[in-house]
Formats: C-alpha cells, sequence, structure tokens
C-alpha cells in the first residue's frame, strides 16, 4: 500500500518488491475493499502472504494481524503530511539549518511504550538550549502541533503525537541536552531537561549526595524534565514526587511569541542560555541569596505521616509553577532540584504477610510512625503481581545485569520502533519472544523469596538507611517488635545480606509494567494499566465488584505514599475502556485521585480546573494539544 516502491521481509525473510508482482496488486485491490481502519494491516497481512504462498492465506493473516492490532494498540487516523501550506513545507529545511541534516527525521509513526501511536511530520533533536528556542519558535511560525518529549519511556501517550487534529504534528526531542550540573557542594543540581534520572544519580555520587527521584522505569533513564512536566513520583517515600520550582522553560503566548520564563533562582544574566550552556561547574556564589522558590515538594514527609483523608499526590495537582505538572504544555529547559545525603548504610528486608492488614500495621506502626525515622522505600506486591513479574520478567531482570541500566535504553527503543513497522504482528513479535523465552531463564529471585512468594499473598520490601541519627537501628526495633506480636506463620521476614540479592528485589520490582504487557501478549489477551492514588487512611484494597470482567489482578504500590499502579487482565471481547472508566469512578467514590504520577497523557480526562490551568499557560493550544481530553485543535477550538 502506498505509491513509493519498498521492499518488505516476510515471514519466511523473502523479500517482494511491490510494483513488480501482479499479485501484490491483486492483494492490494482486496485490501482496499476491506473495512474502514483496518486497511493497512489487511493489505499488509495479504502481501506478507503473497511470499508464503498466496493471497488466499494471506487475506486470513491480514484480517487475524488486524484484529491483534486493534486489542493491543490505537488504530492511526489521517497521515499527518497532507496539505500542507507552504511555511510547513519549508519547516523540515529551516529545522535542519538550526540543529542539523542527522537531528531531523520526517514523516515519522510515533509509538508510546505502552499506548499512543500518531504520525509525525518532524521529529527535531536540538543540541543547545539555544537550538531548543529556535526550533519552537520555527514551529509556532509555521503553525504546527508541538509534542516535546524526552526519553518517551511514558505509558500514557503523553509525549506522541495524535492523530485528528487541524495541524500537522512535530515532536521535539530533548533527550540530546544532557548536562548536569551540581551546586557547590552538591546540595543541589541542575539538570538540562534531556538529562536522565539515572544518570543525575550517577553524577551526584562523586559528591556523595543521592539524587531526588527514582523510578520504576529508572533502567531506561528517564528524563527529568518529563519528570516535572508529568509529577512523576517513585520507589523512594522520603523524597517525595518530582518537585521544583526552580526552572527555565519556553511559553507561546495568545500573540504566538516564545517566552523564556526563568525561575531558576542564579544570579541574573545577560544571557542565560549561553551562560548555562558554557558553564563547566556552578558554584554556591551563583546562586541568587533572595531565592525562596523550592527544589522539592515542601515537608513531604511529615504530610505523609499525617494519615488523613487526603492522598499524598496526584497528577492534577496544580501547586506550583507553571512548569509542574504542564504535561507538555511548556517546553522545559532546565530544572533545579534539592539533592539528599546518601546513607551511611542500609538494609533490604522482604516482608511476606498472609493478609493485607498485616502489610498494612507494618506500615503504620513500623514505615510512617515517625516523620524523623522513614525508611528509604516500602513498596507493595501483591502474589498476582508477583507471579506476573516472575512469569513475564526473568529476561528483563537478566538483560538489566548483562548490559546494565545505561545501555538498556538503546534496546527499549529498538523494540518500540520495531513495533511501529506496518509489518504483521510486529506489536506483538517481541513479547511473544519474551514470553517463550521467559521459563528457559532461571528464578530472578533468591530461593527463600520464591518460596514465600508462592506461600503468602502480599509482600513488602522495605529498605531501611542509616544516615547518621540512629534511624536504621530505631527501624530495625520496631519492625523486630511488631513481628514479635504477630500470631506464628502470620508473616515472615528475608534480610537480604548479599549485595546481588539486594539488586535483583530492586529489579524484580522495575519489572513490573514491562512483564504484564509479556504476560498479556503471551496468553493471547487484553491489558489494562492504571494509575491511582487512595486517601492515606485508605486501609484496605480498592474493591471491584464480584462480577468485574477481570481474569488477573495485579497490584503493586508504592505503599508508603499508598499509590497504586494496577494491571489488569482482560479477555478479547472486554471493552477496555469501559473497565478503565468504571475502576476510575470506583477509586474517585472512595477519594482517591486517578491518576497519581503517570501524567493523563490519552488515557485519563484531566478536571476542569487542570484543563483552564493549561489553557492559561498555553492559550494558543499549540503545546501538546488533546493531552488529558482537551481539544486538538487551534486555540482550543
Amino acid at each position: 500500500e502506498g505509491s513509493s516502491p519498498h521492499l518488505l521481509c516476510t515471514l519466511d525473510c523473502t523479500f517482494i518488491a511491490m510494483r513488480r508482482c501482479p499479485q501484490l496488486r491483486l492483494a492490494r485491490a482486496f485490501a482496499a475493499s476491506a473495512k474502514p481502519g483496518a486497511g493497512r494491516t489487511y493489505g499488509l497481512g495479504a502481501l506478507c502472504g503473497v511470499g508464503l504462498g498466496g493471497c488466499g492465506f494471506g487475506l486470513a493473516l491480514g484480517q487475524w494481524d488486524a484484529q491483534l492490532r486493534l486489542r493491543q494498540l490505537p488504530a492511526c487516523g489521517r497521515v499527518c503530511c497532507e496539505d500542507l501550506t507552504a511555511a510547513q513545507k519549508a519547516l523540515p529545511e529551516k529545522l535542519r539549518a538550526i540543529v542539523g541534516k542527522q537531528h531531523v527525521a520526517e514523516n515519522v509513526i510515533e509509538t508510546g511504550t505502552m499506548v499512543g501511536q500518531g504520525h509525525a511530520l518532524l521529529v527535531a533533536r536540538p543540541g543547545t538550549l539555544k537550538e531548543a528556542q529556535e526550533v519552537l519558535k520555527a514551529c509556532v511560525e509555521a503553525d504546527v502541533a508541538v509534542y516535546p518529549q524526552g526519553a518517551k519511556t511514558g505509558i500514557t501517550g503523553g509525549s506522541v503525537p495524535r492523530d485528528g487534529g487541524d495541524r500537522p504534528s512535530v515532536v521535539i526531542n530533548m533527550k540530546r541536552l544532557e548536562k548536569i550540573l551540581p551546586i557547590g557542594e552538591g546540595q543541589q543540581v541542575l539538570c538540562f531537561a534531556g538529562a536522565g534520572i539515572f544518570s543525575v544519580q550517577e553524577a551526584l555520587k562523586a559528591v556523595s549526595r543521592d539524587s531526588h527521584s527514582v523510578l520504576g522505569s529508572i533502567f531506561l533513564n528517564p528524563s527529568v524534565a518529563a519528570g516535572v512536566a508529568f509529577g512523576s513520583g517513585g520507589t523512594q517515600i522520603h523524597k517525595g514526587p518530582a518537585f521544583t520550582e526552580r526552572a527555565l522553560f519556553l511559553r507561546v503566548g495568545k500573540d504566538g511569541t516564545v517566552e523564556l520564563v526563568n525561575t531558576l533562582g542564579l544570579k541574573p544574566q545577560d544571557d542565560v542560555l549561553s551562560f548555562l550552556e558554557e558553564a563547566k561547574a556552578l558554584s554556591a556564589s551563583d546562586v541568587d541569596p533572595a531565592c525562596r522558590r523550592s527544589g522539592s515538594w515542601p515537608k513531604y514527609r511529615q504530610q505523609l505521616c499525617q494519615l488523613d483523608a487526603k492522598v499524598s499526590r496526584y497528577n492534577a495537582d496544580t501547586t506550583g509553577e507553571d512548569c509542574c505538572r504542564s504535561e507538555g504544555k511548556v517546553l522545559i529547559l532546565a530544572t533545579i532540584h534539592d539533592t539528599f545525603p546518601l546513607p551511611k548504610e542500609s538494609k533490604t528486608v522482604w516482608i511476606s504477610c498472609k493478609d493485607f492488614a498485616t502489610a498494612q500495621l507494618m506500615k503504620e506502626k513500623v514505615a510512617l510512625a515517625s516523620a524523623e525515622c522513614l525508611p528509604k522505600q516500602l513498596e507493595y506486591l501483591s502474589r498476582a503481581q508477583f507471579d506476573c513479574c516472575d512469569q513475564g520478567g526473568r529476561v528483563l531482570v537478566k538483560l538489566i545485569e548483562m548490559v546494565g541500566m545505561m545501555n538498556l535504553g538503546t534496546l527499549w527503543n529498538f523494540k518500540l520502533k520495531f513495533e511501529s513497522l506496518p509489518i504483521p504482528f510486529a506489536n506483538l513479535i517481541a513479547d511473544k519472544m519474551l514470553w517463550y523465552l521467559n521459563p528457559i531463564f532461571p528464578e530472578s529471585l533468591p530461593k527463600q523469596i520464591m518460596k514465600q512468594g508462592k506461600e503468602f499473598d502480599h509482600h513488602l520490601i522495605m529498605e531501611m538507611t542509616e544516615f547518621g541519627g540512629g534511624e536504621l537501628r530505631r527501624l530495625e526495633e520496631a519492625l523486630q517488635k511488631q513481628m514479635a506480636k504477630l500470631p506464628e506463620g502470620q508473616a515472615q521476614l528475608y534480610e537480604c545480606k548479599e549485595d546481588w540479592e539486594k539488586s535483583r528485589v530492586m529489579l524484580f520490582r522495575f519489572a513490573v509494567q514491562p512483564s504484564i504487557r509479556t504476560l498479556t501478549v503471551g496468553k493471547g489477551k487484553q491489558g489494562l494499566i492504571i494509575d491511582y492514588a487512595l486517601p492515606k487512611n485508605h486501609k484496605g484494597i480498592l474493591e471491584l465488584p464480584d462480577d468485574f470482567p477481570v481474569e488477573m489482578r495485579c497490584l503493586c504500590s508504592h505503599f508508603g505514599c499508598n499509590v497504586y499502579h494496577e494491571s489488569m487482565m482482560l479477555s478479547t471481547g472486554v471493552d477496555v475502556h469501559e473497565v478503565h472508566d468504571r475502576v476510575a469512578k470506583l477509586i474517585e467514590a472512595a477519594g482517591g485521585k486517578v491518576p497519581a504520577e503517570h501524567g493523563h497523557g490519552t488515557e485519563y480526562e484531566a478536571p476542569s480546573d487542570t484543563k483552564q490551568r493549561w489553557q492559561r499557560i498555553d492559550p494558543r493550544n499549540v503545546m501538546n494539544p488533546g493531552v488529558g481530553g482537551s481539544s486538538s485543535l487551534r486555540n482550543y477550538a
């Protein structure tokens, strides 16, 4: 399908030249008569079938592929590059002149990590702050929709173009902007937009400090700016969500001018962009002493220990500067974050509980008993989630160990590119392979933890740390005291003595969301991931009706913050969006908020006050149009 000649690799690795084969023209004719929306995959299935032995089989294969694609990914709408204005036709050359020919790609199909797929007229990758500014100005002048993008690790489609708008889309990918500058002795750090959170963590070790954010997806090195834009939370309960009021960002005004907003809190500079580009280091003398803006969420740990009816964090919170939870409505260039001391000692324990009430008791009486003595992290896994990670995550855990966190992103990006190819089953092949390979690989966790995982239904991972104030001793004593009060067999504790044991436990936890996709694809089912925060005084698991159409319900949680990531396996006949909406209503009825930290993207409708804030920040609807159920059209028409 398409006017230009190109090659297709069929399942038997045969290459077919489209224009030269009459059978292919016949396949295209059959595809043209297919139902609307299925033409592309149906036709390609037929083309593939010719290489395998005839159009009859190809049409059946194509129909199957079309059905599977509808199950896994939203259908694409119009092609992005029709009916361009003169300014839009000139935009590719203009952007090449700004960032270099090798950093501009044309007519790209962008695919999200879990959901989202759309066409981009261009993808531009600026390499300096000024280049980013000039790219945005050129895009505004050409009247295109702009989608800021980091590492593209989000799971709600928040940085992927949406088809169906009234303008072509341009993606501005910020990953080349990766400078990291600790300030003074490292109590704060300045990060360019594309710096990855794992890279920041590694860079701060040189000044004996810990980074502001650790996410479950840290092995993919998500960008710092995306964390601020989407209000990401993370596993480390004493730090709070990714939040700062100190930022440098670009905003498009009502008249189409691109405004540079500087709240970094550094001493005034004639040209702040050049100053930051040229800076090799930043000292305390570079900071404006009059700055009172916060580089982290104020008093988060104190709020966390107040077990009231409020939630700890949520994406629709409008607190802070315009960059905070802006979800792509501004283009963030750089941010400053508070850092944290590295622990002098740490212990990781795996606590398996017979019931959820026991796990809740551990949280209230041990982990959150004192704001001055919090564990570094407290994570929860249900039995179903434990089984999901074991059945779908062994390959991922081993890969991270083999290639290292810094190198896994390249493999992940290759997987996403492959899944976006318009060939049959492209969006399923990788996860099918992972599913079949999984049982060949050894179990990821130590034998004792695997044994507990199969005997108990509720599991906690707690990392206790020492910072010099006796925190570790106090937490251990509180834990031992609580364990001693429990009936025999009610809970079982395993302390990870070896470094490899601690590492495997954390990697197992990080495999939660990739493993549910592998599991659902492997079993030929549909999958749904929903992210929410329950009130801090909510003591149970969210209750679902008995007739709820869920085949497998996997729960993991940043338990100290009462933030849940729930994965559901659904049969192929179930309406996923209807289930999603029903669960969201149940969460809100329980006093919760949805989403909590993954961003609204294309999966969640933002509340009216959040939409109004976005309209104030981006009055022309140039930036990330359509996010959170907002209008995709110019000026929010």
